[in-house]
């Protein structure tokens, strides 16, 4: 017996050794993504967006959200279905990331082969039935006449047409900020009717500012009183950025207003001067 125990010990040691090299495990196939590209209609504004991430599905199934540019293992193989669906910052806070529901999943059937690479080129567009209520171009993009941003209250200076820094077009926005106009604070000339039940409204918006810029909306009460909310204070940057201000909770806090006005402050501060840009300002809801 003794004799027969060690004329398979070996064999025992060899299996037990290729079990430790050569585990059970699945192999994985790849997915990679470098960009989500974008269109729209001439009434949804412009097409420049941010889309920072892609969440992705496959067959059915969330994999996770990955900031593009990525290659990432899949534990499938053979006819497989993947969902693309496009993800934001909200607010341009890095935390509140997020699926923009206002925008179309990409979806392609495909075979995925263990071992090896597959890229795909997702593209997206603005969901079916959206409203764009700012003007009939879906945005004020500063390229028409005349200009849909008032000056209001105590504001030292005006919006006006630029060329000096353009971001797409004709024209940007320009806010300037000096010793003698050391105040902006301007309205939308149009008052929206929003949806006040939690479904999504967004704020589309370009920006590049030297001071601080807070959003806000104003919301028209019943019997004539006007509510003003601060709502979100933009950091100075020496960029373009494309900023998504999500007003969803703030429209839904006043059910019974009967419209809403965004508006825009900002200060000199301590500055000599400051200069702000705007371009592509749209609203977004169902």
């Amino acid at each position: 017996m003794k004799y027969i125990y060690l004329l398979l010990l070996p064999f025992i040691l060899i299996f037990q050794s290729c079990e430790i090299i050569n585990p059970d495990e699945d192999m994985p196939s790849f997915i990679k993504i470098d960009t989500i590209t974008f269109s729209s209609e001439f009434d949804e504004g412009t097409d420049l967006v941010e889309i920072a991430d892609a969440w992705v599905y496959v067959n059915g199934d969330l994999i996770g959200a990955y900031e593009m540019p990525f290659e990432i293992p899949v534990l499938k193989s053979g006819a497989t279905t993947v969902r693309i669906s496009p993800g934001i910052i909200l607010n341009g806070i890095s935390g509140t990331r997020t699926i923009n529901p206002f925008y179309t999943s990409y979806n392609q059937n495909l075979t995925l082969t263990i071992g090896e690479t597959t890229t795909i080129k997702p593209s997206c567009e603005y969901q079916d039935g959206l409203i764009f209520p700012w003007n009939n171009r879906g945005e004020e993009d500063f390229e028409d006449g005349g200009i849909s941003i008032d000056s209001i209250g105590n504001s030292s200076v005006k919006i006006v047409k630029s060329t000096d820094d353009i971001l797409e077009g004709l024209y940007s926005g320009l806010v300037k900020l000096d010793a003698g106009h050391k105040t902006f604070y301007g309205q939308s000339t149009n008052a929206f009717v929003l949806p006040n039940n939690g479904s999504g409204v967004v704020m589309e918006m370009h920006i590049k500012n030297d001071v601080p810029v807070m959003i806000g909306m104003f919301a028209y009460m019943p019997g004539g009183t006007i509510v003003s909310n601060d709502h979100l204070g933009i950091n100075p940057g020496s960029d373009w950025k494309k900023i998504y201000v999500n007003f969803t909770e703030l429209v839904a806090n006043y059910p019974t207003a009967n419209e809403y006005r965004v508006f825009f402050k900002a200060n000199l501060g301590d500055n000599e001067e400051a200069l702000i840009y705007l371009d592509n300002i749209k609203i977004l809801h169902f």
